[in-house]
């Protein structure tokens, strides 16, 4: 172990506070714990219970989890608290290496969310998903044009290191020349609704509709109700970005796919 200052190995014991062990350095004379170089460094409340609120809070509401806290543990933790572990947890995930095995197929689609201050009465989410529903790319934007159309499409490219064979999305006149900028000539595009149809790619027959996204969107709905709207634009990307993390990661799925726990992420 080394000093968080000076980054000497010149360390001492130095009784303990809880259950963690102190140190002291002996060259700068900095005091430093176990916990110091963990997620939960400078919170008062046992790591379980801050695992446990972020965990509830990817369902229920700050409020709600705080009352389950209650009555389970019998721990009476601020709401604000809840949303600020939350809030740092979602920092965290987005330093996580992404997989990068997406299939050949993307589906693409935008629903209406309430962001305070947005140009519009709704705000807009835009999701990029493949056919193994993983998704690749969120982002939240004021409007529902090209340009947000090239902007989710551009992060999903980056995401994925690759364009895909093809996209399917909605009849939304703004994807047309959002694909052909991003992915050029090469990618199709294939405009689908509820019905399947038929499309031939590379020697291969395709059924394709825009069904699967639109599933997804139910699962959002549900997360997001608890929300009842967005204060910011960037906090809106940050919560979405979480949940996409969440949903890719963590959530039980149909899939077969090594899962990963809240223990393997906050350490």
């Amino acid at each position: 172990m080394n000093c968080l200052t000076c980054n000497s190995t010149n360390i001492k014991k130095d009784g303990k506070y809880k259950f963690y062990q102190k140190y002291k350095c002996k060259n700068c004379h900095r005091q430093f714990s176990e916990r110091s170089f963990s997620f939960f460094h400078r919170h008062r409340f046992p790591q379980e219970i801050i695992k446990f609120c972020i965990l509830q809070m990817m369902f229920i509401s700050t409020r709600m989890t705080k009352f389950t806290l209650s009555e389970t543990f019998q721990f009476n933790v601020s709401h604000v608290s809840i949303y600020n572990w939350n809030k740092k947890f979602a920092q965290e995930l987005s330093k996580l290496q992404r997989s990068k095995g997406f299939s050949n197929i993307w589906h693409v689609d935008e629903k209406f969310v309430r962001v305070n201050g947005s140009k519009d009465k709704f705000a807009y989410l835009w999701v990029v998903i493949d056919d193994r529903n993983n998704i690749i790319a969120v982002n939240v934007s004021e409007s529902r044009d090209t340009k947000s159309a090239i902007k989710v499409l551009s992060i999903a490219k980056k995401s994925a290191e690759k364009p895909p064979d093809i996209i399917v999305t909605d009849g939304l006149q703004a994807y047309i020349k959002a694909c052909r900028h991003v992915f050029g000539r090469k990618t199709k595009h294939k405009v689908r609704h509820f019905e399947t149809k038929a499309t031939m790619n590379k020697g291969r027959i395709y059924y394709l509709s825009n069904n699967r996204i639109e599933s997804l969107n139910s699962k959002i709905n549900l997360w997001y109700k608890k929300f009842r709207g967005f204060k910011r634009l960037d906090t809106a990307n940050l919560w979405c970005k979480m949940w996409m993390y969440f949903y890719n990661l963590m959530r039980p799925r149909n899939i077969i796919k090594e899962l990963v726990s809240i223990h393997q992420i906050i350490k």
